[in-house]
């Protein structure tokens, strides 16, 4: 019943903070114009994950009487940033900057280490030692550009951020994590509040609002956050592996893709149209489905983590399936592209007959 609760209150509080703000988004210029590579029709006002965001800032305290306000700090740090970025489309490198002191604010205040990166060969468990706080910022830096990478059609990003919140909340159940558990019912409610307003369904034929940098950098953030959180220090047993394959997906995406852009000559952070979403919409999937069928494969992915998290499956054995996921996706991905005739112009071409919103 208390579950319930919480995330219905967060729910109905998002709703309510969401349509508040897209009566004021003209005014405060949160808008993304379509153009370039932003094919959606009209203003679309960038102000989900800022509703999402904002309701957590008020659970924050009130449900975490400990470590709060490092949190809090870290995701107003990015908020900020990200609203910054959404006016004026900042460059990468105050984004990186921004993203590392917030996740050195997460390792330093909010005592969230990432200080083993659990037993990936069988030889014992692997610290990281005096590079724990770097590592952290490795780990969060990459999950927060994952799931920016995903922000790309109606309803991805925030179908991943919901399945792994959903991943998590059940761990942090099963582990006794109440603290733990009923924020996550409150990203739950508030992700689920957003998706009404943002993913293709019978009721909604284009987007209200979108994430907008603000709200995947904070998504990735606070998956990252948790992620950690659930498998560092005592009473936890929920390895770092399992918490990977949770979200395997955006992160398979994110790496496979930077390097092949690197292998081309291009720059990592440079824009294009290979990920795994666009695969989905050249194969002929419409928006919706191709949301669905890349949800379906987080879901797996969420539950063959949880699962083997529960069923005590060596974590030699889960970081090989990793490894060979990743393997299989990358190369397949790029020979998907490199084959078809999918050059970039090709690629760029092909998809400005798709509406991606």
């Amino acid at each position: 019943m208390v579950s319930l609760t919480i995330s219905s209150i967060a729910f109905f509080s998002t709703l309510l903070a969401l349509l508040v703000l897209i009566r004021m988004a003209p005014s405060l210029k949160l808008l993304d114009h379509p153009g370039g590579r932003k094919d959606h029709t009209g203003k679309t006002p960038v102000v989900g994950g800022l509703s999402i965001a904002l309701v957590f800032l008020v659970a924050l305290p009130v449900l975490d009487t400990s470590t709060w306000a490092g949190m809090a700090l870290a995701i107003s740090i990015l908020l900020l940033i990200g609203v910054l970025d959404d006016l004026h489309d900042l460059p990468p490198l105050p984004k990186f900057v921004a993203q590392a002191f917030a996740a050195l604010l997460l390792f330093y205040l909010a005592d969230v280490k990432l200080l083993s990166v659990g037993n990936l060969i069988g030889t014992g468990s692997i610290g990281t030692s005096l590079l724990g706080p770097w590592i952290t910022v490795f780990a969060v830096i990459g999950v927060m550009n994952a799931i920016n990478m995903a922000d790309g059609i109606d309803g991805h990003a925030g179908f991943i951020s919901l399945i792994a919140f959903v991943a998590y909340a059940y761990v942090a159940r099963e582990s006794g994590l109440w603290e733990q558990y009923k924020l996550l019912l409150v990203l739950c409610g508030g992700v689920a509040a957003f998706l009404m307003l943002n993913a293709r369904s019978p009721w909604l034929a284009q987007a209200k609002t979108f994430l907008g940098d603000s709200g995947s950098m904070v998504m990735g953030f606070l998956i990252a956050s948790f992620a950690v959180d659930l498998t560092q220090g005592p009473g936890r047993t929920f390895s770092p592996i399992c918490a990977l394959w949770v979200v395997v997906i955006p992160l398979c995406d994110c790496v496979s893709l930077m390097i092949r852009r690197k292998l081309s000559g291009s720059s990592m952070f440079a824009a294009d149209r290979q990920h795994l979403h666009h695969y989905l919409l050249l194969r002929g999937l419409s928006v919706g489905q191709a949301t669905m069928a890349s949800a379906t494969a987080n879901v797996a992915c969420a539950t063959i983590g949880v699962l083997g998290w529960k069923l005590h499956v060596a974590e030699p054995v889960m970081f090989a399936g990793f490894v060979t996921l990743f393997v299989a996706y990358h190369f397949y991905m790029a020979h998907v592209f490199r084959s078809s005739g999918d050059s970039k112009e090709d690629t760029a071409n092909a998809m400005r007959q798709i509406p991606l919103r």
